[in-house]
């Protein structure tokens, strides 16, 4: 019984919440490009990143997330990246693309400003026929349609200096839903809402051996109340990292991360709630690896 209350619980979520785009990440410092365009060619090198994150293992119909993002830098201070972002939740799927660039701003040797854009197109497919409907006069099945694609614009800045960062971002700025997959037609109005990231953080060394790496995303959808997650870990000898997390409303996590070579990180995230769904609980999986290719 408890697992039928969560599934319809899963299945009103992914009718309320899927107008919101950006699904969460535990391990965001390691993947902001997803959030930030103007991350784009940040770093040295070619890098590719790749998370999967599975939320209340072991439910059927739960969240799933599946991203990998590609980031290089380019001569004349040009950065490019890519998206692409698959994203889950009952019987909706949300599929992304997404191209960044970026311009760099040098202030010295050890710091900088870049600015980037986001040009993306979301797919996205609600699947109303495999859902579970106790309701078939339902307004919102009746009146949205159960499939379209939308185009999804927006900037962002990014700061850094030597081992400090701070990004600013609305990847979702502006928007076109030519379908109205997200539309209130008794209000005559788009359900989609625009978004704003901050994502700040910095590495301290602490002796010759250990460092410490606080991060920090504070997102914002309009209408909606400020989401907070905080990331604290300490890195051993340049090669593994251990820390905990913390996200509003209330969930805990834990992560490690180790560098099997200089190229690749391989990184593994536990969170779990006491809040989110209290019929039962059920802890959420992400697998990250990372690969410089210089």
């Amino acid at each position: 019984m408890k697992k039928f209350y969560l599934l319809v619980f899963l299945f009103t979520i992914s009718l309320i919440s899927h107008a919101q785009l950006s699904p969460t990440i535990g391990q965001f410092q390691y993947v902001q490009l997803y959030y930030n365009p103007a991350y784009a060619g940040s770093s040295t090198g070619l890098v590719a990143n790749v998370i999967h994150r599975s939320q209340w293992t072991s439910l059927k119909g739960a969240p799933s997330t599946q991203l990998a993002t590609v980031e290089a830098p380019l001569k004349r201070n040009i950065g490019i990246g890519g998206v692409i972002n698959r994203y889950k939740i009952g019987s909706q799927l949300l599929l992304d693309m997404n191209a960044n660039v970026s311009y760099r701003i040098k202030i010295n040797r050890e710091s900088f400003f870049q600015f980037g854009m986001k040009f993306g197109i979301s797919y996205v497919n609600n699947n109303f026929d495999q859902a579970f409907v106790w309701d078939t006069n339902d307004s919102y099945i009746n009146m949205n349609s159960n499939k379209g694609t939308l185009l999804r614009i927006g900037p962002g800045m990014y700061f850094k200096k030597k081992k400090f960062y701070l990004g600013l971002s609305s990847p979702d700025l502006f928007f076109i839903d030519p379908n109205k997959v997200f539309y209130d037609n008794e209000n005559n109005k788009s359900t989609l809402r625009r978004n704003l990231f901050l994502i700040t953080g910095i590495k301290k060394d602490l002796s010759e051996f250990v460092a410490i790496e606080p991060s920090i995303m504070i997102r914002y959808y309009q209408g909606k109340p400020l989401n907070v997650y905080a990331n604290i870990g300490f890195e051993f000898n340049q090669t593994f990292v251990a820390g905990v997390s913390y996200g509003s409303p209330v969930s805990f996590g834990a992560y490690a991360r180790v560098s099997i070579s200089p190229k690749l990180k391989i990184g593994y995230r536990y969170e779990f709630s006491n809040q989110a769904i209290r019929l039962d609980n059920y802890g959420s999986n992400e697998i990250q690896i990372s690969y410089g290719f210089n």
